[in-house]
């Protein structure tokens, strides 16, 4: 009885091991920060799997609550490809209305969530992990008020012009 149960396990679990679908078209990681801090030196690094000639959209996820008080998000952000190309710009994300100071994104509970466009249609030319590090530029030691930080990949939706006759 207890082999039939331990193989029942098993084939259920290679079932639904191979059934999650192509991963390979999407990539979402978040990292929690500690007391919802973002520290100055802390640089939070992803690893995403790409493949030669796959085309790549990325994306921040951001979640943060009230006592994160800036109205911008200044990081650099660097990828650095499996073919050895090393990508680096500094940013600064909007996160709260220009004037009113009203959050960006969907609220709830007092913690807001929000997607921000970091780069379209990023080719590759060789299969790898491209690893982007995000580093928060904001002058003080301890930033409050950060509750998450992500990074989201997915495959660039490229529109083909039409053919000119």
């Amino acid at each position: 009885m207890v082999m039939k149960n331990f193989w029942v396990i098993v084939v259920l679990f290679s079932v639904i091991s191979c059934s999650g679908g192509d991963k390979s078209d999407s990539f979402e990681k978040i990292i929690p920060l500690e007391n919802h801090n973002w520290q100055r030196f802390n640089n939070l690094d992803f690893e995403v799997p790409v493949k030669r000639g796959d085309m790549l959209d990325f994306y921040l996820l951001l979640k943060y609550n009230n006592k994160f008080n800036n109205k911008r998000l200044p990081v650099n952000i660097t990828f650095y490809t499996p073919g050895g190309e090393i990508r680096s710009r500094n940013y600064s994300f909007w996160i709260k209305d220009k004037r009113t100071g009203a959050p960006l994104g969907t609220t709830e509970n007092n913690v807001t969530s929000l997607t921000l466009n970091i780069r379209k249609e990023m080719p590759f030319i060789t299969d790898g992990i491209c690893k982007v590090s995000f580093e928060k530029k904001i002058p003080r030691i301890d930033t409050y008020g950060i509750i998450s930080v992500g990074l989201k990949a997915v495959k660039s939706d490229i529109k083909n012009e039409p053919e000119k006759e």
